[in-house]
């Protein structure tokens, strides 16, 4: 709690020295990540979520999985099947 608070009260301080209102500064902050889209789980949750996925066989399925595990190696494989499904019009 006392290193957020610290790092709150630097923040602040930058603000301040720079003469932007804090909140102008507080508008233009962005999340990290869609705060709407559960967060991925631990394990081997990258390979049981491609495989629903598949067992869905919509793009939407795909698109969710892609949007959690993106930077896992599954996501290539999940790219090409994804793309052979739009290819099919489904």
């Amino acid at each position: 709690m006392r290193r957020r608070l610290a790092a709150a009260l630097l923040a602040s301080l930058a603000l301040a020295a720079s003469g932007a209102s804090p909140a102008a500064a507080m508008k233009k902050q962005r999340p990290l990540r869609s705060t709407e889209l559960p967060l991925p789980r631990a394990g081997d949750a990258a390979r049981q979520e491609l495989e629903a996925a598949r067992r869905a066989g919509t793009i939407e399925a795909y698109d969710l999985f892609l949007s959690r595990h993106g930077d896992q190696p599954l996501a290539a494989t999940a790219r090409r099947e994804r793309a052979a499904l739009a290819a099919r019009g489904k």
